[in-house]
C-alpha cells in the first residue's frame, strides 16, 4: 500500500532532493517515477505522478529547453 505524503502550505512545493527519475507508459498515460529524499525518511522514496499525454509532451518540451539552457550557460567563459 502506498505511503501517504502530506503536502502542506502554499505552492510551489519543494522536494528536497530527487536522486533519479524514470518514465513508463501506463495505458493511455505516462507514469513519472521520482526517487526522492524526504524529511524523516532514511531511504529514498518512490513518488509516482501520472501524466496525460499532453502534460507529458509539455514536460518533455520544457525539460529539453531547460537542459539546453543549462548546457549553454556552462559553455560560457
Amino acid at each position: 500500500m502506498p505511503t501517504e505524503i502530506r503536502i502542506e502550505g502554499n505552492s510551489p512545493y519543494l522536494l528536497p532532493h530527487v536522486d533519479h527519475v524514470s518514465a513508463m507508459a501506463h495505458g493511455e498515460n505516462v507514469d513519472l517515477i521520482m526517487y526522492v529524499a524526504l524529511p524523516g525518511h532514511a531511504d529514498l522514496e518512490q513518488v509516482y505522478v501520472q501524466l496525460g499525454p499532453s502534460a507529458a509532451d509539455d514536460l518533455l518540451a520544457q525539460l529539453s529547453r531547460a537542459v539546453a539552457e543549462t548546457k549553454k550557460d556552462r559553455s560560457k567563459p
